[in-house]
């Protein structure tokens, strides 16, 4: 009677983990928060952005990528009563160093507050009959890394990619990284949709920590 009663609380345990991964993977069209962090200097509900100036830019590997990323960006920051501003045509930023801190001397000679970045890696992969997660470690084609992934069979077919957002709020006159947090998007064959989500979902993030 034991061991059949440690049997059934393995197969709950199987079940549970499986409907977790679906939600990730597709089930569940939200992105889902992994993590967060406020400086604690900063204190709760401090509206450190609300009606504030605000240089935003994303980090992607791919120019269109980054458009789009930033066009979500500025809308979603604009929604939720701060000013965005756009990094100046010309601006040479460095791809061997952070972003954040090049930006800092820009977003203070246009009177930002502080600087908004976003940075997009994938995370998450559907490839014909199967889903294979993995943060910081990815498996696209013959490739792939190390780290911690799991692969389940959902059946389906095609290829989608979904993306981890990583936000970060960086003051400008400290130069101090206030607040940080990323979230995960299930995989989607639809990018623009998929990066106007983690903007609206890093902004609500971003409200819920107080900083809107």
């Amino acid at each position: 009677m034991k061991t059949s009663h440690r049997l059934g609380a393995v197969a709950s345990a199987a079940v549970g983990l499986l409907a977790a991964v679906l939600a990730v993977a597709g089930c569940s069209s939200a992105p889902q928060r992994q993590a967060q962090w406020t400086n604690p200097a900063l204190g709760a509900q401090s509206g450190f952005l609300r009606g504030e100036k605000v240089l935003i830019a994303c980090d992607a590997f791919d120019v269109a990528m980054r458009r789009t990323c930033e066009d979500g960006l500025y809308r979603e920051v604009l929604a939720k009563g701060a000013t965005p501003v756009q990094v100046p045509a010309g601006t040479v930023l460095l791809n061997d160093r952070e972003l954040d801190g090049q930006l800092v001397a820009s977003a203070r000679a246009l009177g930002a507050k502080a600087v908004f970045t976003m940075t997009l890696t994938p995370a998450t992969s559907n490839a014909g009959s199967g889903v294979s997660l993995g943060i910081g470690g990815f498996n696209f084609g013959s490739g792939g890394g190390g780290g911690i992934g799991l692969s389940v069979p959902v059946g389906g077919g095609g290829w989608s990619t979904g993306f981890a957002a990583n936000g970060r709020v960086t003051e400008v006159s400290s130069s101090r990284l206030v607040w940080t947090a990323t979230v995960v998007a299930a995989p989607s064959s639809d990018l623009n949709a998929q990066f106007a989500d983690l903007s609206r979902s890093m902004l609500e993030t971003a409200q819920g920590a107080g900083l809107l």
